[in-house]
């Protein structure tokens, strides 16, 4: 892949992120008054919490009649309802830290390096847009499916709707054109909104990448100072990503053990179909690697420290050597994810969720 694939290859995959963003915000109806704007960015979000009600509204019913696979049916569909709806707030609030970081990573793309790491500069960030596209499309498949199995199964029972509740006062075709709708909408806003998680972390992944190829073939002053801005940039950037990400990673943790706890208690203990296994995939698969991206950005970012202290910084004059000791500094620093401030998120969490998971799910069997 040369230069001009590669820029090609960037610009029309952030052009579909954008994108993203655009169609959780509904600007493509041009409305100028400032009232509307903000009336009409919150359609998704509000449509979102109506069927967040509606499902907890299912989740009493069933409970009350003793059907556990509904009750969990709905449990299923009230997380990725407020999945939903975190993350189209998410990405409506935060519209312009998502660009700029955008803008970022293509001006990275277009940027010239010194010959000596030119082409590995360019194999990284080559790199990286295959494995975030390769991620993506997977998690994209696994989804779509698994909404689809659900929402076909729930109109193969006696509640006939794809989200299995009844609002009385609207018509049946209404109640399924809503909860259809509902449907797609929890769907394409939460691959969404995971699909700019994943593209984001990977691209700082590559990012810390590249700074480190660059200080193994540190030759001068110029490429040093270029070394500093370039980390400077990375590590402001980075801490924009987990201040979006402060409370939507915790979020993600929480429901992906609820959906796992019940999901192995159904598969274990109920005669149920596949919807409940492809359910269970995609639970483990949100948090297996929001975990192994964690792992990934603390990693990346602890490496830089290293590769600065193997330069060959003694042979360098005063201020250059003031300037590595400012960048190891900053290094050392964990800029990894950290869930609310409370929870590393690391492959240590994905291991503590899933055991949690099963010792809740036994406790769940003993008191049913």
């Amino acid at each position: 892949m040369n230069q001009v694939q590669l820029e090609r290859e960037y610009r029309r995959y952030y052009a579909f992120l954008k994108s993203i963003i655009s169609a959780m915000r509904l600007e493509f109806i041009p409305v100028p008054w400032f009232p509307v704007r903000i009336a009409r960015m919150s359609i998704f979000p509000v449509i979102s919490s109506l069927n967040f009600v509606a499902l907890l509204w299912l989740l009493v019913i069933s409970f009350k009649e003793g059907d556990m696979v509904t009750f969990s049916y709905g449990a299923i569909w009230i997380s990725a309802t407020l999945q939903s709806v975190v993350k189209a707030l998410t990405a409506i609030y935060y519209k312009d830290t998502y660009m700029e970081c955008f803008e970022a990573t293509q001006t990275l793309v277009r940027r010239r390096f010194d010959e000596s790491v030119e082409e590995n500069v360019k194999i990284i960030l080559k790199n990286s847009i295959k494995l975030t596209k390769m991620i993506v499309s997977a998690q994209g498949f696994l989804f779509h499916t698994t909404a689809f199995m659900l929402a076909f199964y729930a109109i193969s029972t006696q509640r006939i709707y794809p989200l299995m509740y009844h609002i009385p006062f609207l018509s049946p075709t209404v109640n399924h054109i809503f909860q259809w709708f509902g449907v797609l909408l929890d769907l394409y806003t939460v691959l969404g909104g995971d699909f700019l998680f994943i593209t984001m972390a990977l691209h700082f992944r590559g990012e810390l990448a590249i700074i480190s190829e660059i200080l193994s073939h540190l030759a001068s002053s110029q490429l040093l100072r270029t070394v500093h801005q370039m980390h400077r940039d990375a590590l402001r950037k980075l801490r924009a990503f987990q201040k979006i990400y402060y409370y939507l990673t915790f979020l993600q943790m929480i429901s992906s053990f609820f959906l796992i706890c019940l999901t192995t208690f159904m598969i274990r203990f109920h005669d149920i179909q596949m919807w409940a296994y492809a359910v269970l995939v995609c639970a483990l698969m949100q948090i297996f690697f929001l975990c192994l991206i964690g792992d990934i950005l603390f990693e990346r970012a602890s490496l830089i420290s290293t590769a600065l202290y193997l330069t060959k910084w003694y042979e360098m004059d005063l201020v250059d050597q003031q300037r590595i000791l400012i960048m190891i500094a900053m290094a050392q620093k964990p800029y990894g994810i950290k869930a609310a401030g409370l929870v590393d998120i690391s492959f240590f969490t994905f291991i503590e969720i899933i055991k949690l998971s099963v010792s809740y799910c036994a406790i769940l069997f003993t008191l049913v």
